[in-house]
């Protein structure tokens, strides 16, 4: 399962890096026309705004399930590995509970856009766009910290034998 959540995580983070070299062209492309010939791309900040939300949420799962947050180990020093263990997953825990209620407080807003149909001024972009790519990010990692919680699950478990 893990093989599997990983490979759908690292197929993400290529995704988001796509939406990054997108945003990146197309800056320095609006840069180039607004310098050289003053007609910068319409809406580019709109178009940017949406490719950030992508480039910056699609990557959480893989982050999550690769463990590379960052982290203070203030204690691992002078814990037992036992007491290390369990407070890891503690944390992951805690971390699924805040993952899972994000995804979850996301889905209102997420609704009241497609029901008021709220877009940028600009473009005119369906707001529910950017929406979605967050929803849908914080749902994948809900599901990556799940699997992380129960890979430390079966940690403990295997070390209390």
């Amino acid at each position: 399962m893990h093989g599997l959540a990983l490979a759908a995580a690292r197929l993400l983070t290529r995704v988001a890096a796509i939406f990054l070299l997108a945003m990146m062209a197309l800056n320095v492309i609006d840069v180039g026309l607004r310098s050289g010939f003053n007609a910068p791309i319409f809406g580019t900040y709109e178009i940017i705004e949406l490719f950030l939300a992508a480039a910056a949420f699609l990557a959480i799962p893989e982050v999550f399930l690769r463990d590379q947050h960052i982290t203070i180990e203030l204690i691992d020093q002078v814990v037992p590995a036992r007491a290390v263990r369990w407070l890891k997953l503690i944390g992951t825990f805690v971390a699924l509970v805040f993952v899972a209620l994000l995804a979850w407080h996301m889905t209102q807003p997420a609704r009241e856009f497609i029901e008021f149909n709220d877009v940028t001024i600009d473009l005119h972009l369906p707001i529910i766009w950017k929406a979605s790519l967050v929803l849908a990010a914080f749902a994948f990692a809900t599901v990556a910290v799940l699997v992380m919680f129960l890979r430390e699950v079966s940690s403990v478990l295997r070390r209390v034998e």
